[in-house]
């Protein structure tokens, strides 16, 4: 749809107002996020926007999304689709935490585990199919808009595992500080490198599931089972920003309900928590389960925006 027709369907279904305020981010988003400044802006002053930000907008976490959490990258089971909410260090109520499908059925974990652990090529894996034939149809993926841009594509990814399985998982911090491995003008959905980590969201009883940029990475550090990897937290369900509260708020663990503490190890709680608090308040069977879920779908909506992997 063109920029002329999305703006007058706009403007017939919500009115002049979400046209212009809708005018005014694309702009935004488009001329000035983007632009080469930005992305070279320090570490520190990214950081520190992001802490004057949460403090004028109630609608942001406490938590500054430049700083990954650390978890093990099994603790992800499931994946957002594409119209889930995305926005960095949002808060958001409601019943939007529900996962798209399990990560391990996508088509991109498929196919680097039948590449990786099987030694398929890729032109028999579902992924390098359905690009493919994207291509084929005048529909391409836009990083593989011709038949050398497909065959990059996957190169790339063989190059990302084997740096993997070498180096381990070098965070975006790391890359920065490397004038060999920069990965600025690489983002495809993030306003600086350093918070294009793997995403994810934080459901209301603190599950963590996939969104936005890494799935490539998370697929890789699952296949290779590495122990740890830095995560940028999207967006937190409401309830879940309430605990987070409520341990910032406490002087000690005896003001906090269950729930708190039974989440006090919890990887998104760490910068709250008191490390004094934790080993002498729970003990590891007392940690609440994830709850039991239905077999969720397998649409692979998401795989369209997986980002171009970088090493």
């Amino acid at each position: 749809m063109s920029l002329v027709h999305r703006s007058g369907r706009i403007l017939r279904e919500d009115g002049v107002l979400s046209l212009l305020w809708r005018s005014v981010r694309f702009v935004w988003t488009t001329t000035v996020w983007r632009q080469e400044l930005v992305q070279r802006l320090p570490v520190w002053a990214l950081e520190f926007a992001f802490d004057v930000r949460s403090r004028l907008l109630f609608s942001m976490s406490d938590a500054n999304p430049a700083r990954p959490i650390m978890i093990d990258p099994d603790e992800i089971e499931y994946y957002h689709g594409s119209d889930d909410p995305w926005r960095l260090g949002r808060v958001l109520d409601g019943d939007w935490d529900e996962p798209e499908g399990r990560f391990e059925e996508t088509a991109v974990y498929r196919s680097l585990e039948a590449r990786f652990l099987e030694g398929v090529d890729w032109a028999e894996t579902e992924l390098y199919t359905e690009y493919r034939d994207r291509l084929e149809a005048g529909d391409p993926y836009w990083r593989c808009t011709t038949e050398a841009e497909l065959e990059a594509y996957f190169e790339r990814i063989d190059d990302l595992y084997e740096s993997m399985a070498e180096e381990g998982y070098r965070s975006q911090r790391e890359l920065l500080a490397d004038d060999d491995a920069d990965p600025r003008g690489e983002n495809t959905d993030a306003v600086h490198p350093v918070v294009q980590e793997i995403g994810v969201n934080v459901y209301r009883d603190g599950e963590l599931v996939k969104k936005g940029a890494g799935f490539h990475r998370l697929a890789i550090a699952k296949l290779l089972d590495l122990e740890e990897i830095p995560v940028t937290v999207r967006v937190r369900h409401a309830d879940w920003q309430a605990v987070r509260d409520e341990i910032r708020a406490a002087s000690s663990p005896e003001e906090l309900g269950d729930r708190a503490r039974a989440h006090l190890e919890h990887p998104d709680l760490q910068d709250v928590v008191p490390e004094h608090w934790r080993a002498s308040t729970i003990e590891p069977t007392d940690r609440p389960d994830r709850p039991d879920r239905e077999a969720p779908r397998t649409d692979d909506s998401e795989d369209d925006d997986v980002p171009v992997p970088r090493r």
